[in-house]
């Protein structure tokens, strides 16, 4: 089996990390949610131009794992005071930490997440976050083994659906 290597996305991953968000989301939530609910967020959320303004929204970075050169997953922090009534100190928000389902399995979710702790160390944060859906089970137990905490949760618009997200903390040491 060849090796997952993570690094920082460049502007031109941006297609193929679109591809990963859209296949992942598509794989873990379709059976949950209409087509059309479904349909709605992708044109809101994850177009090419979105993702492109989101690569450039100071405060953010981007990382990618590759296998045979290929983008099989990705993690995207950034700045968010949305939980800092709830964390006390300087957080950073886990957005998002997708792999594409036909690459789960060959440690490519764990090494995005160790490169994301690593770097929220490296840059003096003391809390990492995220927000996951109630009903991803498999999610909240990748979340817990890497010593994430539900805090708190939230309201995520899929559509026309109002879903509960469940804010999970992790305290850094530095």
């Amino acid at each position: 089996m060849d090796a997952v290597i993570v690094r920082e996305a460049t502007k031109e991953d941006l297609p193929s990390i679109l591809q990963v968000a859209i296949a992942s989301y598509e794989h873990t939530f379709a059976a949950f949610n209409t087509r059309e609910n479904m349909d709605a967020f992708y044109a809101e959320n994850y177009t090419l131009d979105k993702f492109i303004a989101e690569f450039d929204e100071p405060n953010s970075i981007l990382f990618v794992s590759c296998r045979n050169h290929q983008v099989v997953g990705f993690i995207r922090l950034r700045i968010s005071h949305e939980a800092d009534e709830h964390l006390d100190g300087k957080a950073i928000e886990l957005q998002r930490l997708y792999i594409h389902p036909d690459h789960q399995g060959i440690r490519a979710g764990a090494l995005l997440m160790q490169r994301a702790l690593d770097y929220a160390v490296e840059h003096r944060f003391d809390w990492i976050w995220l927000g996951v859906w109630e009903r991803n089970y498999k999610a909240q137990a990748f979340y817990a083994k890497h010593g994430f905490m539900r805090f708190s949760e939230h309201v995520f618009q899929m559509g026309d659906d109002p879903q509960i997200d469940w804010l999970l903390k992790r305290k850094l040491s530095n």
